[in-house]
């Protein structure tokens, strides 16, 4: 990779998730020194203080950073829920609210951690693909056959808590109208509500990357265990993974967390001084 090439992230964030942000970039900056990053954060309810402290996080680690506010009223009344809030729709918009400039971003959900180096995901082959993404069902025939037919989709369910994002090809074929007019079709029947939405619109745009390298669920260990044959211990997920996501309502900063790779994760988590 040349040294001068600069990777350009892409987070979304409410004030309930924005700090954590700062442990995804302590994780990085530690495991993926030697490459020069450009940080984007969309967002809807940060206060000034808050968005200062994410510009300090990332120009304190030697990345630029930029944010980017939400005042869409149809956007932010889409369905939600406890865990789900209207940032996780902002994704799916990237490439109206970010700059022209800004060609192609890595997303990356603000609840996990980078162990290995990140930028061979950028150096992937998109192909034709408009989005690079992860399934976390495909390994689960009757799941995926479920979220197939109730999404009447033909690909994998993608996990889209990491994505590479074709930010050129995106301008192209994701249209607002889409996205709102088939939330307001579908409101009843969306589990995961955005990630529903893009796999249902834009999941055949997607090419697959393995989630055991570029998205482990922290919670399917036992799972990656067994259908590797035990070849995806932990010495191996040390050596292989680049990135560890904690999916799901239980999540590493809160107290009584006892899954697995939480001292892992309290460990960045000190280090980039955030309390719990």
């Amino acid at each position: 990779m040349s040294g001068s090439q600069i990777i350009d992230l892409l987070f979304t964030a409410d004030r309930n998730y924005v700090n954590y942000i700062a442990i995804v970039l302590k994780s990085l900056q530690i495991n993926d020194f030697e490459v020069q990053y450009r940080v984007h954060l969309i967002h809807d309810d940060l206060n000034t203080e808050q968005q200062l402290k994410f510009q300090y996080d990332c120009i304190s680690r030697g990345y630029e950073a930029f944010t980017y506010q939400v005042n869409d009223a149809v956007l932010l009344s889409a369905p939600v829920n406890k865990h789900y809030a209207p940032a996780m729709y902002y994704r799916l918009l990237a490439g109206e609210i970010l700059p022209d400039s800004v060609k192609k971003v890595i997303y990356l959900d603000p609840d996990l951690l980078i162990i290995n180096p990140l930028h061979p995901l950028w150096e992937i082959n998109m192909d034709q693909a408009v989005f690079l993404a992860a399934s976390h069902t495909e390994e689960n025939e009757i799941i995926d056959n479920f979220n197939r037919l109730r999404l009447n989709t033909s690909s994998s369910y993608f996990n889209t808590g990491v994505m590479v994002i074709d930010l050129e090809k995106m301008r192209q074929v994701v249209q607002k109208k889409d996205i709102y007019d088939f939330i307001d079709k579908n409101a009843m029947k969306l589990l995961l509500p955005d990630q529903d939405v893009f796999n249902a619109l834009y999941g055949y745009l997607s090419n697959p990357i393995p989630d055991t390298v570029w998205n482990y669920d922290v919670r399917k260990y036992k799972q990656y265990f067994v259908r590797s044959g035990g070849i995806t211990d932990d010495r191996w997920i040390m050596q292989n993974t680049a990135i560890l996501h904690f999916c799901g309502k239980n999540k590493p900063w809160q107290s009584g967390y006892h899954s697995r790779f939480g001292n892992i994760y309290l460990h960045y988590m000190n280090l980039a001084g955030v309390l719990g």
